[in-house]
């Protein structure tokens, strides 16, 4: 499902109105840990392994979707897709999509957690 949030609004707000604290930690955490996985995927795209690509972009698309960052989630499951199909055109379409909408789940997090 894609929709124009940056994070689920029906997550962030359960999650904020009972456990504000947790979320500006796990925030944190997934601001200090993910760019390092997005930079690892566009690696094995540049290098051509899809088989490490497709591991990158499902474990991407786990920690995108535990933070309610569906539109990350969904990339991540073109990308697994194209990585499996070896479509590497589209992979690096589905890579764009990825690292643009991680610059703005990076910043709604690093607003949310100030």
């Amino acid at each position: 499902m894609m929709t124009n949030e940056i994070i689920n609004k029906d997550w962030l707000e359960s999650m904020a109105s009972t456990k504000k604290e947790f979320l500006k930690k796990l925030f944190t955490v997934f601001l200090r840990d993910e760019p390092a996985r997005v930079v690892k995927i566009r690696e094995a795209l540049q290098g051509g392994k899809m088989d490490d690509l497709k591991y990158l972009a499902h474990s991407l698309k786990g920690a995108a979707a535990t933070m309610g960052a569906d539109k990350v989630r969904d990339a991540c499951l073109h990308l697994e897709h194209s990585a499996l199909d070896g479509d590497t055109e589209q992979a690096y379409k589905d890579m764009l999509v990825i690292e643009d909408e991680m610059k703005s789940v990076y910043d709604f997090m690093a607003e949310f957690i100030q």
